[in-house]
C-alpha cells in the first residue's frame, strides 16, 4: 500500500498530563522554534469563541483558567495518526487575547521548556577549581533537573558568572567549547555536537523540500585560528594554533571551506583576542572550538518542507536534486520551526550547514 500523499497533522495538546482534544479544533496557528543555542518555545494561537463560551465581553474560551494557566504544563506532537512526534514540552508563561476588527476573538498561548528557569535567575558567583561539565552539572542540580553531559574541556582555577542568567552562562561556556545546550523534558543536555544524536532525513528538492537557498561562503573561513594568553606560574607566553586539520577530521568527504580559502585567495589566520588563555589547555580547546566554528559553516542551507515533525536541532539531513556542489549528506540542522495554519498545514522551516562542498565542483 502506497502512503497518502496528504495526512492530517493537527497539532494534538496534552495539558498537565490531560489530552484536550477541543485545543486542537480551536487551534490556528501554531508555532514551535528552538536552536542551538537552547531553550524551545511555544505559541499557539487558539478561536476563542464556540461552543460553550458566550462571547465577549463576557466569559469566552480558554480565559477562565480551566484548560489553559499559568505554570501549567504543555506538552504537543505533530504528525499522522500512529507517527506522531512529541515537539515542545514546557511550561505555559504567557497568556494573550486578541480582537481584531471582523475576525472572532483569540487567545494566544507562549510556553518555553524547562530552560526558562535558568533564563529566569540571574547571578554573580564565582567558582573554582572546575570543568564546563561540572559547571553545567552544578547548574542542572539547582533547578532539580537531569543531566545528560558529555563535554571535554579544560579545568579552569577560577570561573565567574558575572551578573549573567543561568541560561546565558551556561550558553557562554558552551560557545568556548563549541557545545550545544538544549532540554528534553527535565533533563538538562550539554554536550559536543558529535555526541548529540538527532534523526537522519533525506529531504528531496520538489518533494518533501518545498524550498531551500544554499551557499558556500568563504567570508568566515580562515585557514588557522591562533589563541594566546599568559600563564603566570611558568611566567611564559601561551601561544596555541588550530588548524584545517581539525574541521576535516570530522567532515564525511568534500572539499573544506579552509581548503577552498587557501586555494582561491590564499592562507588567511585568525588571531582571538576576546578571550585571554591562562593555561595551554585553555588556548588549545578554545583555538579548535573556534576552528570548527567558523569551518562547520561554511555551506549554509536554509529551507522548507512540507511538514517534518521528525526534525530537531542535531538532525543530519542529506539533500537531493540540489545542484551538484551542494547535494549529499552531511548537513546538520541548527534551527527548526515548525508551524502549523489551517490555510497551509504543517510546515517545517530549517537552517542547516555543512563543513564541505562536492569535489566536482572544484
Amino acid at each position: 500500500m502506497t502512503d497518502p500523499l496528504l495526512a492530517a497533522v493537527s497539532p494534538v495538546f496534552t495539558v498537565n498530563g490531560e489530552l484536550i482534544p477541543s485545543l486542537a479544533r480551536d487551534c490556528v496557528r501554531l508555532e514551535v522554534a528552538e536552536g542551538s543555542e537552547g531553550l524551545r518555545t511555544l505559541q499557539a494561537t487558539f478561536v476563542a469563541v464556540g461552543p460553550g463560551a458566550s462571547g465577549p465581553p463576557a466569559r469566552m474560551l480558554y480565559l477562565d483558567g480551566s484548560a489553559l494557566d499559568f505554570g501549567k504544563s504543555v506538552d504537543v506532537a505533530l504528525g499522522p495518526p500512529g507517527t506522531q512526534r512529541t515537539v515542545f514540552e514546557g511550561t505555559i508563561s504567557g497568556i494573550e487575547a486578541v480582537f481584531l476588527d471582523s475576525e472572532p476573538p483569540r487567545v494566544v498561548v507562549y510556553a518555553e521548556d524547562a530552560l526558562m528557569r535558568l533564563r529566569m535567575t540571574r547571578r554573580m558567583r564565582t567558582y573554582q577549581n572546575v570543568t564546563d561539565a561540572d559547571l553545567a552539572h552544578r547548574i542542572a542540580a539547582e533547578h532539580g533537573l537531569q543531566t545528560d553531559i558529555a563535554a571535554d574541556g579544560p579545568r579552569y582555577d577560577v570561573v565567574q558568572q558575572v551578573n549573567q542568567s543561568d541560561l546565558a552562562f551556561l550558553r557562554e561556556r558552551a560557545r568556548l567549547l563549541q557545545a550545544e545546550v538544549w532540554c528534553t523534558g527535565r533533563k538538562l543536555h550539554f554536550t559536543s555536537r558529535p555526541q548529540r544524536r538527532g534523526t537522519a532525513l533525506t529531504l528531496v528538492q520538489g518533494n518533501q523540500l518545498l524550498s531551500v537557498k544554499l551557499r558556500a561562503d568563504l567570508a568566515h573561513q580562515r585557514s588557522e585560528v591562533v589563541v594566546t594568553g599568559y600563564d603566570a606560574s611558568t611566567r611564559s607566553v601561551i601561544e596555541e594554533h588550530a588548524g584545517v586539520d581539525i574541521v576535516e577530521g570530522e567532515a564525511m568527504s568534500g572539499l573544506s571551506g579552509p581548503r577552498v580559502l587557501e586555494k582561491a585567495l590564499g592562507a588567511s589566520v585568525s588571531l582571538r583576542v576576546r578571550e585571554a588563555a591562562l593555561t595551554s589547555s585553555e588556548a588549545k580547546a578554545w583555538a579548535d572550538a573556534e576552528m570548527l566554528r567558523r569551518g562547520r559553516g561554511f555551506v549554509t542551507a536554509v529551507g522548507t518542507t512540507r511538514g517534518t515533525p521528525d526534525m530537531v536541532v542535531g538532525s543530519n539531513l542529506a539533500l537531493q536534486s540540489v545542484g551538484s556542489p551542494f547535494a549529499g549528506p552531511g548537513y546538520y540542522v541548527t534551527r527548526v520551526r515548525h508551524v502549523f495554519e489551517h490555510e497551509h498545514g504543517l510546515r517545517t522551516g530549517f537552517e542547516a550547514e555543512r563543513s564541505t562542498i562536492n569535489e566536482a565542483f572544484q
